[in-house]
Protein backbone atom coordinates (compact mmCIF):
# COMPACT_ATOMS: atom_id res chain seq x y z
CA UNK A 1 0.00 0.00 0.00
CA UNK A 2 1.79 3.21 -1.20
CA UNK A 3 2.04 5.94 1.51
CA UNK A 4 3.72 9.36 1.59
CA UNK A 5 7.04 10.47 3.08
CA UNK A 6 6.26 13.03 5.65
CA UNK A 7 6.88 16.81 4.66
CA UNK A 8 6.39 18.12 7.95
CA UNK A 9 7.57 16.43 11.15
CA UNK A 10 5.78 17.08 14.54
CA UNK A 11 6.90 18.67 18.25
CA UNK A 12 7.51 15.99 19.97
CA UNK A 13 11.23 15.55 20.33
CA UNK A 14 11.02 18.55 22.79
CA UNK A 15 13.12 17.33 25.94
CA UNK A 16 9.59 15.51 28.11
CA UNK A 17 7.93 12.44 27.48
CA UNK A 18 4.87 12.71 25.81
CA UNK A 19 2.14 10.32 26.17
CA UNK A 20 -0.29 8.37 23.82
CA UNK A 21 2.09 9.18 20.59
CA UNK A 22 3.83 6.25 18.86
CA UNK A 23 6.95 8.16 19.45
CA UNK A 24 7.83 9.22 23.01
CA UNK A 25 11.49 10.51 23.76
CA UNK A 26 12.10 10.20 27.56
CA UNK A 27 15.90 11.66 27.87
CA UNK A 28 17.65 9.08 26.22
CA UNK A 29 15.29 6.22 25.57
CA UNK A 30 13.22 6.67 22.49
CA UNK A 31 9.91 4.23 23.30
CA UNK A 32 8.01 3.41 19.72
CA UNK A 33 4.84 1.81 20.52
CA UNK A 34 2.49 1.11 17.39
CA UNK A 35 -0.79 0.79 19.47
CA UNK A 36 -0.74 4.04 18.86
CA UNK A 37 -1.81 6.02 15.29
CA UNK A 38 0.50 7.93 13.30
CA UNK A 39 -0.54 11.45 13.40
CA UNK A 40 -3.14 12.31 11.44
CA UNK A 41 -0.76 15.10 9.65
CA UNK A 42 1.51 12.72 8.44
CA UNK A 43 -0.93 10.59 5.99
CA UNK A 44 -1.74 11.60 2.99
CA UNK A 45 -5.03 12.99 2.28
CA UNK A 46 -5.68 11.47 -0.91
CA UNK A 47 -4.65 7.73 0.46
CA UNK A 48 -8.06 7.13 1.89
CA UNK A 49 -6.12 5.99 5.04
CA UNK A 50 -6.80 7.25 8.09
CA UNK A 51 -5.05 7.23 11.82
CA UNK A 52 -7.03 4.43 12.86
CA UNK A 53 -6.09 2.16 10.36
CA UNK A 54 -2.50 2.64 11.09
CA UNK A 55 -3.33 1.10 14.37
CA UNK A 56 -1.15 -1.92 15.16
CA UNK A 57 1.03 -1.46 12.15
CA UNK A 58 4.47 -0.32 11.53
CA UNK A 59 4.03 2.16 9.13
CA UNK A 60 5.80 3.90 5.98
CA UNK A 61 5.32 7.10 7.76
CA UNK A 62 7.37 6.14 10.59
CA UNK A 63 10.21 5.42 8.45
CA UNK A 64 10.86 9.19 8.24
CA UNK A 65 9.54 10.16 11.88
CA UNK A 66 12.55 7.98 13.18
CA UNK A 67 15.05 9.56 11.05
CA UNK A 68 13.76 13.06 11.77
CA UNK A 69 13.95 12.68 15.51
CA UNK A 70 17.22 11.10 15.66
CA UNK A 71 18.55 13.60 13.41
CA UNK A 72 17.45 16.27 16.13
CA UNK A 73 18.32 14.81 18.98
CA UNK A 74 22.30 12.95 17.67
CA UNK A 75 24.03 11.84 20.07
CA UNK A 76 21.36 11.87 22.79
CA UNK A 77 19.22 8.74 22.02
CA UNK A 78 20.90 5.39 22.97
CA UNK A 79 18.00 3.06 23.08
CA UNK A 80 14.66 2.22 21.42
CA UNK A 81 11.97 0.72 22.94
CA UNK A 82 9.65 -1.92 21.08
CA UNK A 83 6.26 -2.75 21.33
CA UNK A 84 4.65 -3.71 18.38
CA UNK A 85 2.65 -6.53 16.78
CA UNK A 86 4.46 -5.96 13.36
CA UNK A 87 2.94 -4.32 9.83
CA UNK A 88 4.79 -3.62 6.98
CA UNK A 89 7.78 -5.51 6.25
CA UNK A 90 9.71 -3.34 3.74
CA UNK A 91 8.98 -0.18 6.38
CA UNK A 92 10.78 -2.02 8.87
CA UNK A 93 13.84 -2.85 7.00
CA UNK A 94 13.98 0.93 6.56
CA UNK A 95 13.73 1.67 9.78
CA UNK A 96 16.56 -0.91 10.72
CA UNK A 97 18.71 0.53 8.35
CA UNK A 98 18.42 3.86 10.42
CA UNK A 99 18.53 1.74 14.14
CA UNK A 100 21.39 0.26 12.76
CA UNK A 101 23.27 4.02 11.66
CA UNK A 102 22.53 5.22 14.60
CA UNK A 103 24.48 2.40 16.80
CA UNK A 104 20.87 2.36 18.83
CA UNK A 105 20.49 -0.62 21.40
CA UNK A 106 17.09 -2.02 20.95
CA UNK A 107 15.02 -3.26 23.92
CA UNK A 108 11.19 -5.45 23.53
CA UNK A 109 8.58 -4.35 26.43
CA UNK A 110 5.78 -6.81 26.20
CA UNK A 111 4.94 -8.02 22.44
CA UNK A 112 7.84 -7.33 19.52
CA UNK A 113 6.25 -9.76 17.07
CA UNK A 114 6.39 -10.42 13.43
CA UNK A 115 8.36 -7.26 11.18
CA UNK A 116 9.14 -5.82 14.75
CA UNK A 117 11.39 -8.18 14.95
CA UNK A 118 13.75 -6.66 12.31
CA UNK A 119 13.48 -3.55 14.06
CA UNK A 120 14.73 -5.57 17.28
CA UNK A 121 17.95 -7.32 15.72
CA UNK A 122 18.98 -4.15 13.94
CA UNK A 123 20.18 -3.13 17.75
CA UNK A 124 23.59 -2.61 18.75
CA UNK A 125 22.80 -4.37 21.82
CA UNK A 126 19.32 -6.08 22.45
CA UNK A 127 17.57 -6.56 25.00
CA UNK A 128 13.94 -8.82 26.12
CA UNK A 129 12.55 -7.13 29.32
CA UNK A 130 11.03 -9.97 31.73
CA UNK A 131 7.61 -10.55 30.74
CA UNK A 132 8.32 -9.72 26.97
CA UNK A 133 8.29 -12.12 24.33
CA UNK A 134 9.37 -12.08 20.16
CA UNK A 135 7.13 -13.71 18.04
CA UNK A 136 9.18 -14.90 14.57
CA UNK A 137 7.52 -15.87 11.23
CA UNK A 138 8.43 -15.73 7.49
CA UNK A 139 6.93 -12.81 5.31
CA UNK A 140 3.35 -13.88 4.39
CA UNK A 141 0.52 -12.51 2.01
CA UNK A 142 -2.93 -13.03 2.52
CA UNK A 143 -5.49 -14.88 -0.75
CA UNK A 144 -7.09 -11.71 -0.43
CA UNK A 145 -4.18 -9.12 -1.14
CA UNK A 146 -2.87 -11.40 -3.42
CA UNK A 147 -6.02 -11.52 -5.75
CA UNK A 148 -6.11 -7.59 -5.48
CA UNK A 149 -2.66 -7.58 -6.12
CA UNK A 150 -3.12 -9.55 -9.54
CA UNK A 151 -5.92 -8.23 -10.36
CA UNK A 152 -4.73 -4.74 -10.22
CA UNK A 153 -1.76 -4.57 -11.79
CA UNK A 154 -1.96 -7.75 -14.69
CA UNK A 155 -2.06 -5.49 -17.67
CA UNK A 156 1.00 -3.44 -17.19
CA UNK A 157 3.15 -6.73 -15.91
CA UNK A 158 2.88 -9.10 -19.23
CA UNK A 159 1.67 -12.00 -16.67
CA UNK A 160 -0.54 -13.83 -19.58
CA UNK A 161 -2.27 -15.30 -17.18
CA UNK A 162 -2.51 -16.81 -13.77
CA UNK A 163 0.51 -19.30 -13.94
CA UNK A 164 2.90 -16.74 -15.05
CA UNK A 165 1.69 -14.93 -11.81
CA UNK A 166 2.57 -17.64 -9.82
CA UNK A 167 5.70 -17.91 -11.12
CA UNK A 168 6.32 -14.33 -10.27
CA UNK A 169 5.19 -14.91 -6.39
CA UNK A 170 7.12 -17.97 -5.69
CA UNK A 171 10.12 -16.46 -6.99
CA UNK A 172 9.04 -13.04 -4.76
CA UNK A 173 8.84 -15.48 -1.72
CA UNK A 174 12.23 -16.54 -2.34
CA UNK A 175 13.94 -13.67 -2.50
CA UNK A 176 11.82 -12.37 0.57
CA UNK A 177 13.45 -15.11 2.48
CA UNK A 178 16.82 -14.88 1.25
CA UNK A 179 16.57 -10.98 2.52
CA UNK A 180 15.28 -11.64 5.86
CA UNK A 181 18.12 -14.87 6.41
CA UNK A 182 20.46 -11.97 5.32
CA UNK A 183 19.32 -9.11 7.64
CA UNK A 184 19.58 -11.91 10.32
CA UNK A 185 22.85 -12.70 9.70
CA UNK A 186 24.02 -9.28 9.24
CA UNK A 187 23.07 -8.49 12.46
CA UNK A 188 24.87 -11.81 14.48
CA UNK A 189 22.23 -13.60 14.59
CA UNK A 190 23.21 -17.94 14.02
CA UNK A 191 22.24 -19.53 10.46
CA UNK A 192 20.35 -22.19 11.91
CA UNK A 193 17.83 -19.98 13.82
CA UNK A 194 17.61 -17.67 10.73
CA UNK A 195 16.90 -20.56 8.87
CA UNK A 196 14.26 -21.65 11.21
CA UNK A 197 12.53 -18.81 10.84
CA UNK A 198 11.98 -18.76 7.73
CA UNK A 199 11.14 -22.51 7.23
CA UNK A 200 7.62 -21.76 9.78
CA UNK A 201 4.43 -21.98 7.87
CA UNK A 202 3.19 -18.39 7.02
CA UNK A 203 0.37 -18.57 8.92
CA UNK A 204 2.75 -19.63 12.06
CA UNK A 205 3.85 -17.60 15.01
CA UNK A 206 7.03 -19.02 16.65
CA UNK A 207 8.20 -17.47 20.24
CA UNK A 208 11.58 -19.02 21.39
CA UNK A 209 12.55 -18.71 24.69
CA UNK A 210 14.56 -16.40 26.28
CA UNK A 211 17.41 -19.26 26.57
CA UNK A 212 16.84 -20.18 22.99
CA UNK A 213 17.24 -16.58 21.89
CA UNK A 214 20.29 -16.01 23.56
CA UNK A 215 21.97 -19.23 22.62
CA UNK A 216 21.48 -17.85 18.58
CA UNK A 217 22.95 -13.98 19.51
CA UNK A 218 19.45 -12.70 18.67
CA UNK A 219 19.25 -11.52 22.57
CA UNK A 220 22.69 -9.89 23.54
CA UNK A 221 22.46 -8.56 26.67
CA UNK A 222 20.40 -9.43 29.69
CA UNK A 223 17.09 -7.93 30.74
CA UNK A 224 17.31 -5.43 33.72
CA UNK A 225 16.98 -6.72 37.75
CA UNK A 226 13.72 -6.78 39.08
Amino acid sequence: MPRLPLALFLSLVSGTALADTRFTLDGSLLVYNTAYPVDATLIDPDSGISPADTVGDIAYEDIDALRSILARNDGRVQTMRLTSDGGYIEAAYEMAAIIKDYGLNTEVQGECASACAILFSAGESRVMNRGGRIGLHPSSWGVEAIRNYYEGTRADSGWKDEFAFAEWVYEEGQRDANKLITHFLSHGVSADFAVKVVSIGMNGMWYPTRAEMEAANLITAPAAAD
